[in-house]
């Protein structure tokens, strides 16, 4: 038996995967982490069930990050917009303002911490189980 043979597919791609998020570009790499984890599931559903099951918890964690820092981000635009078009009007001092990208540096932080549990958990051969991502499929 070889090598390749030998290995089964354990769904740690679609992990490591989000580790885009390190892209140098701002922002970009924590849309293109979340969805890349949420697509990787098709492809890596085929391959096992160990593989399969991973790769749906990955699924559920990419689409939960994809969701909130979008949502983090786009207030940080809105506050931005509303200090814009009228700066009396909106809101002043650094925490109100600054509190959504405060939020979204949390959350990225907290990304990296389950995307690297779950890789080492995967790489070991492990189903991938968070209580916070609910019943693996």
């Amino acid at each position: 038996m070889t090598a390749a043979a030998d290995r089964r597919a354990t769904g740690l791609s679609a992990w490591a995967l989000g580790l885009l998020i390190l892209l140098p570009v701002p922002m970009l790499g924590s849309l293109a982490a979340g969805g890349a984890m949420v697509a990787a599931y098709g492809s890596l559903s085929r391959q096992g069930p160990l593989a399969k099951a991973n790769a749906a918890a990955a699924r559920r964690w990419g689409a939960i990050f994809l969701i909130v820092s979008t949502g983090l981000l786009a207030a940080q635009l809105a506050l931005g917009l509303i200090r814009l078009a009228a700066p009396a009007a909106g809101p002043t001092g650094f925490l109100p303002q600054a509190l959504p990208i405060l939020l979204y540096v949390l959350v990225c932080i907290v990304h990296l911490g389950v995307v690297i549990a779950a890789m080492l958990r995967a790489r070991r051969g492990e189903v991938v189980r968070f209580a916070f991502l609910g019943r693996p499929s």
